[in-house]
Formats: structure tokens, sequence, C-alpha cells
């Protein structure tokens, strides 16, 4: 990743006290630097069905093997657009093949708002690059993260990944029977380096490919979830996405998913 881009994006966004307030403000030099390293982007413009078709092509052109190994490269290396592809093709491997409503201003099946939209791009990647995304189950995010990481695949995951994977996967089996989705970060090996924001979109994530899943909502990765269906818990602060939101250490790990992505490093 060329880190002069990078750094473009992120200036643009945020500095040492948090996210900047206002109309983002980038020089026409460095914006088309960023542009011409495809870590910034043009404007663009999309309507529902336009999105949909060409996120069912790129999903298409991935396999489940390919995103999980990309998460595992993310791990020692921090690479966090490596970490979210696993993200967003669990929560749309599975969306079918649908149109926009007639009569509503947003979509039942996918939660995308009807009618010709401009999309801003390059603040969905600066959610990529910073936290591993924040939006994965929203189709044009999804889209965005997925074609980049066709476009730049991530290497090979090293014997170090699968270190920390393990690592991972233990911490949770182990953690305190009064764990939840929002308490499981403090619980992460050292290993892992990661603010707790990353921690969290690292539960997220694996909630939504349903190794962190429930009885009743146990993630994208075999079914795909209507956008009406993704219920959240009724108390005042959920602090967690869909469905990692439900998840407590009384669920545990579903083995049989853990297994389906991450038998060959487990």
């Amino acid at each position: 990743m060329d880190k002069r881009a990078l750094k473009i994006l992120f200036d643009t966004y945020w500095s040492r006290h948090g996210w900047i307030q206002g109309e983002p403000r980038v020089s026409k030099e460095d914006f088309e630097y960023a542009k011409s390293q495809r870590v910034m982007f043009d404007p663009t413009s999309s309507n529902h069905d336009e999105t949909i078709s060409r996120l069912n092509t790129v999903v298409k052109r991935l396999t489940p093997r390919q995103v999980a190994d990309s998460f595992l490269a993310s791990l020692s290396t921090r690479r966090l657009d490596w970490r979210s592809a696993l993200g967003s093709y669990s929560a749309t491997r599975h969306m079918p093949e649908h149109d926009a409503p007639r009569q509503a201003v947003q979509c039942q099946v996918c939660g995308m708002y009807t009618g010709k939209h401009e999309h801003d791009l390059n603040l969905l990647n600066f959610g990529r690059f910073k936290w591993g995304g924040v939006r994965h189950s929203d189709p044009v995010y999804a889209l965005l993260d997925l074609a980049l990481s066709l476009e730049a695949p991530a290497p090979a995951p090293t014997a170090e990944d699968a270190r920390i994977f393990r690592e991972l996967v233990s911490s949770i089996s182990t953690a305190p029977s009064n764990s939840t989705s929002a308490t499981l970060h403090k619980h992460f090996p050292p290993t892992l380096k990661a603010n707790q924001q990353e921690r969290n979109q690292v539960v997220e994530i694996l909630g939504l490919c349903g190794i962190l899943g429930t009885p009743e909502h146990p993630g994208y990765f075999e079914a795909f979830v209507p956008y009406t269906k993704r219920v959240l818990p009724s108390r005042r602060f959920v602090d967690m996405a869909y469905p990692a939101c439900w998840w407590t250490s009384s669920s545990g790990i579903d083995q049989d998913r853990l297994h389906a992505l991450f038998s060959h490093v487990l």
C-alpha cells in the first residue's frame, strides 16, 4: 500500500483529535495522487439495481478460502483493508438477485434506498483502512470492499498469522462466562496488535460469518438475512452490529463454521 496515498485519505477525515469537522478538504494534487493509487475516487452515483447486479457479479468471483486467507493475512500485518473482505463477503454471499421496490423508499431485502444516489467512496474506504470496515452489510460498501480486494489481493497468510488466529480462537473459548460481544475484546491475545475499535470489528466480522453466531441469529454465511430480519436487542445501548450484538460467551464458537473457513490453520 502506498503510504503517501493512505496518509492523504486519512488526513482528509481524521486528526489526532478524531473526526475532522466540516466538509472534507484535500488539495487537487493530493487527490489526484491518491486516486492514481486507487485509494480515493471521484464521486459516483448508482441506483439500487445497478449496485446489486454489480455486487452479485463481484461476489461470484471470490471464494470462502480467499476471504478467509485475506482475514488471516491481516492479523500480523494490521492491514485492516484485508480483514474487511470476510465481513462483506459473508454478509452478501447469499444475497438474492432482486429489484428495487416500486412503492417504497427503502428495500426490505438489502436495506438500500431506492432512486439514484451519490456515494462517498472515499469515506467508505477510510473506514475500511481505519477499522476494517464498519458497514459490511451495506451493498455499496460491500461492492467497494470486494472489488478492491479482487484488484489487489492479500498475500498468503504466514505461520505467524495462523498462530495469532489460533490464539484468538483460544481467547474466545476461554473468555469469562459473563462475556458479551462488547467485552470480548478485553480477552484477545496481546499478539493481535489492535486498538479497541479494531478488535470490536474483529468480533463483528466473526459474527457476520457465523463463527460468533447464536442459534437464533447464526450470521449470514449459510443463508442471507434480509434487512427487515436483522433484529437488535431491546436494550438502551446496542454497541455491536447485527448479529454479533446477540453473542454472549454462553453461545460459544460455532465449530462448524469455524472449520468450514479456517480448518487449514487450526
